[in-house]
């Protein structure tokens, strides 16, 4: 997917925007915080997020361009249980995202490939499909709808247990707003496909299937390049689905506030657990 992204954007190079590649490149480091049901019901995991996301110009005049980005997630347990249960005390994840984005008058759309590579309790590679398609109602408020759903599951182990992780699919209607003072936030609301409700210690085979997600995302400028950058994303019930968060900080290279970005910066982050929220099956124990 990252080799035809990048072979899409070589062909029509004679088209890109003034400037260099690096003007459209974004840096973030902070901390994320994550519990989803493939923690069994005892264990949430916290630690630095690294990432960086490149938007490559194939139309500058239309808005049209490809992105390609990558993060890296260190976490510790956050719960003393699941290293007592089964000897696991840290998780690292490595995401990868590529797609294509238009940013349009009146609105904007996007469509990307996310992958996530994490080693756990055992080594999983998942993917997904997401994107978002929005239409700008005034010079601040945009009202879109976004989408993710899985198109990599992987199946693996716990101790001696069986288990099988897969991507929760979600749509999602969404409203963003920009701040006379620079700042921009964005709310959502929608339905989660459902995630299973096990936990590793108590065995429960129970379902919740069509459930609430929602989450907000805040980007707030210090100054032309620099700003704090933080979103959570929760599926309900909040015991047994996901309770996703991070905040740090975004360098932005093309000097620009969020709202002012050239036409071909990225439009998606890089993918993280907010975006890509993972069920558990229990297999065999």
């Amino acid at each position: 997917m990252v080799a035809a992204v990048l072979s899409v954007a070589a062909s029509a190079r004679a088209q890109d925007a003034p400037g260099t590649p690096f003007d459209r490149v974004s840096f973030f480091v902070g901390l994320d915080g994550s519990k989803q049901p493939q923690d069994l019901g005892i264990n949430a995991n916290i630690g630095p997020r690294f990432a960086i996301n490149a938007g490559i110009p194939v139309s500058a005049t239309s808005g049209l361009g490809v992105q390609v980005g990558a993060a890296v997630n260190l976490s510790d347990s956050a719960v003393h249980v699941l290293d007592q249960v089964e000897g696991t005390s840290r998780r690292s994840q490595v995401f990868l995202t590529a797609g294509v984005f238009q940013r349009l008058t009146r609105g904007s759309w996007a469509l990307a490939y996310d992958l996530v590579r994490e080693q756990y309790y055992d080594t999983f590679a998942l993917g997904q499909v997401r994107g978002e398609g929005s239409v700008r109602l005034s010079g601040k408020d945009e009202l879109g709808v976004a989408f993710g759903f899985g198109a990599r599951g992987e199946d693996g182990r716990v101790g001696d247990v069986r288990v099988r992780l897969e991507p929760i699919a979600q749509a999602l209607a969404f409203s963003r707003h920009e701040w006379s003072a620079g700042g921009r936030t964005t709310l959502w609301v929608g339905l989660a496909s459902g995630h299973h409700n096990e936990v590793l210690v108590i065995p429960d085979a129970s379902f919740d299937r069509h459930v609430l997600v929602y989450g907000a995302r805040l980007d707030l400028p210090l100054n032309s390049r620099v700003s704090v950058t933080g979103a959570a994303n929760l599926i309900t019930p909040a015991a047994t689905g996901t309770v996703d968060a991070f905040m740090g900080i975004t360098i932005r290279t093309a000097g620009a506030r969020p709202q002012q970005r050239t036409r071909t910066s990225p439009l998606l982050d890089v993918a993280n657990n907010t975006e890509l929220p993972v069920d558990l099956t229990v297999l065999s124990r």
